[in-house]
């Protein structure tokens, strides 16, 4: 019985002391994987991704329960283009017995930002509903939806961007392109629509175009030409995308001296918008008033090289070859004037200078 019981006592002894070397030996790696974890997170913020991957790696191998560190390593493959690798870590995790619901939300986020990278936009959606049915939250609705936006289902994009209740513009612009997918064969639901944009996002510039194209599409041009003033007195330094509509339709309505009229009124209160500028001068200039026309083209606040030329056009339509001297010599002048600019911030100096005063680079002007 003694010599039974001193053997147990051995037999214990030894299994104490292995199971003191193993969990001290699994100490050391869990440690040694903590501290190559962290280092590996400070390696992606620093943006230092080949030592992020070293370190990830070694965290994975000495602690096979790090899920977040064979998921960031996955990412890092992606990122690198190497999506095949990356996906089939990402799948290689989702059938570890011990992984959470949420480390599963998050191995699926990667799985979906990997078939987004390769174009499968109808896999990457799969991905995004599955972790909306584990874990939603506002990355996954929002790129739901920029998924549903590749795959132009509009209504679907709405309602799941709906969800977030942020991005009004975004919002409004869904409802653009569902209301443009049946505006040919239901033009008054798709002003409907677009009415409905504006609700969202009362400055959708788009939703006022399309309400135009969708009333000049019936014939009723004095409506579409309502929006489209509207566009141009809201929103002047836009207005560029409808001055030949409504320049068209007054034309058509017999009323085009009503186009110079509402450009004047816009010039009025925006001086600084060129482009309206322009076009007034040239409604003037094509009626044979071209004095006025150079006046408008002269009070511009800022005189930009367009304007110049436009004056040029001016000039020689008046046969003003002394004025037209002037303007050419002036400029030659200002291009022959040596200017020195700073090759890091790109600050201009008449003079030469070897310390810049904006950016506090040295021997940046080229001298």
């Amino acid at each position: 019985m003694s010599g039974n019981l001193l053997f147990i006592i051995i037999i214990f002894i030894v299994a104490v002391i292995i199971a003191v070397w193993y969990f001290y030996r699994m100490k050391v790696r869990y440690r040694a994987s903590s501290d190559d974890f962290v280092k590996g997170l400070l390696s992606i913020i620093e943006n230092d991704l080949p030592s992020a991957m070293k370190y990830l790696h070694s965290a994975a191998t000495n602690d096979t329960s790090n899920i977040m560190a064979y998921t960031l390593l996955g990412d890092i493959l992606r990122q690198n283009g190497e999506i095949e690798k990356a996906k089939r870590i990402h799948i290689s995790l989702l059938s570890r017995a011990f992984i959470t619901s949420e480390q599963k939300a998050r191995v699926y986020k990667s799985l979906a930002l990997d078939a987004f990278a390769e174009n499968n936009f109808q896999k990457s959606l799969e991905y995004a509903n599955q972790i909306l049915s584990l874990k939603p939250d506002m990355w996954t609705y929002e790129f739901a939806a920029e998924i549903l936006e590749k795959l132009e289902r509009w209504n679907e994009a709405y309602e799941m961007l709906s969800k977030t209740g942020d991005n009004k513009e975004i919002l409004a612009l869904y409802k653009v392109e569902i209301g443009k997918n049946i505006v040919e064969d239901n033009p008054h639901k798709a002003r409907v629509i677009f009415k409905d944009a504006l609700k969202i996002y009362p400055d959708c510039l788009p939703a006022m175009m399309e309400i135009g194209y969708a009333y000049a599409n019936e014939g009723r041009l004095k409506d579409a030409l309502e929006w489209w003033t509207k566009i141009a007195t809201k929103f002047p330094q836009k207005s560029i995308v409808v001055m030949d509509k409504i320049e068209s339709v007054y034309y058509e309505l017999g009323e085009f001296d009503k186009a110079r009229l509402l450009y004047r009124d816009i010039l009025e209160k925006n001086p600084e918008v060129e482009f309206i500028r322009l076009r007034l001068a040239e409604i003037y200039e094509k009626m044979g008033n071209i004095e006025t026309a150079l006046k408008i083209v002269r009070e511009a606040p800022e005189k930009t090289m367009n304007l110049l030329l436009s004056e040029i056009k001016l000039l020689c339509r008046n046969n003003d070859i002394q004025s037209i001297e002037k303007i050419v010599s002036d400029k030659i002048a200002e291009f022959h004037r040596p200017k020195f600019v700073c090759k890091n911030c790109g600050y201009q100096s008449d003079v030469p200078l070897w310390h810049c005063p904006k950016c506090g680079e040295w021997n940046s002007f080229g001298v």
